[in-house]
């Protein structure tokens, strides 16, 4: 049985002390720039806002677990009004360093202290298999967005089981956390609970490599790289992806125009 309260305090502690040491003298990025770690970085975001049947100028957006608040930065950058919230102190205040323009708050993201339908569209990416109960984050999603969420996390089939089993991909975080992975079939049934007819999920393999993008992908930062890299990319989803490690869901509530595909 998992003890949730121990938990919630060991991730919070944990963050504290990793946004603590790495941004106290101001938010700095870990690894150089470079074209493909760009595209990488980036790519299940954009991935998920492409999906959505409404622009994000003006729109109020709650960006969940936000860590350093890269998404939350990006949201802004595309007009958004954004707020940043994190059960740690640290991450809150390194995403404000990042973009001192976003609203923060210090909240659990199983018990957000907002209204109803504060925002029109709320986020998370790598959040919630953080937390004890990653349903539970769910709906208290649906409960304060007004027009949808968007739900960027790690996928669960055969073949994560499988790097699960060699070591290869991650079962249990520093932080002593659980990794929890949705299943296709989970979000389906997860969706008719809270009865949003309106969504989307999309599956696909894109992983970021600490390694990769600090010691690789600079050496090879040019737009031939960057295009033979993405046709590669693609070229694996399609045969590949709906086996990925990565499962994005984008759920859109009272609204009679559909989702982009």
């Amino acid at each position: 049985m998992i003890d949730e309260a121990k938990q919630k305090l060991l991730q919070r502690k944990y963050s504290d002390r990793v946004y603590k040491s790495y941004y106290k003298k101001g938010w700095k990025k870990l690894y150089p720039d470079s074209l493909i770690g760009n595209f990488v970085d980036y790519y299940p975001l954009k991935k998920a806002i492409s999906l959505l049947p409404f622009d994000l100028a003006d729109k109020s957006v709650l960006s969940i677990c936000c860590g350093d608040g890269f998404e939350a930065e990006y949201l802004y950058k595309l007009g958004a009004k954004v707020t940043v919230s994190d059960i740690s102190v640290q991450a809150v205040k390194a995403a404000k360093r990042k973009c001192p323009y976003l609203n923060g708050v210090v909240a659990d993201a199983e018990s957000l202290p907002f209204k109803n339908g504060s925002f029109d569209l709320v986020l998370v990416r790598d959040g919630l298999h953080h937390l004890p109960n990653p349903h539970k984050g769910i709906r208290e999603m649906n409960r304060v967005s007004k027009k949808g969420f968007i739900i960027i996390e790690a996928q669960r089939n055969f073949i994560t089981e499988i790097l699960i089993k060699f070591k290869i991909a991650e079962e249990y975080e520093i932080s002593g956390n659980y990794v929890y992975r949705f299943t296709r079939q989970e979000v389906h049934k997860l969706m008719q609970e809270l009865k949003v007819k309106n969504y989307i999920i999309k599956t696909f393999w894109c992983r970021y490599s600490d390694f990769l993008s600090k010691r690789i992908y600079p050496f090879f930062n040019n737009k031939f790289w960057l295009s033979i890299f993405k046709f590669s990319f693609s070229f694996l989803n399609i045969l590949f992806g709906y086996f990925g490690n990565s499962i994005v869901v984008v759920a859109i509530k009272n609204c009679s125009t559909g989702l982009s595909l």
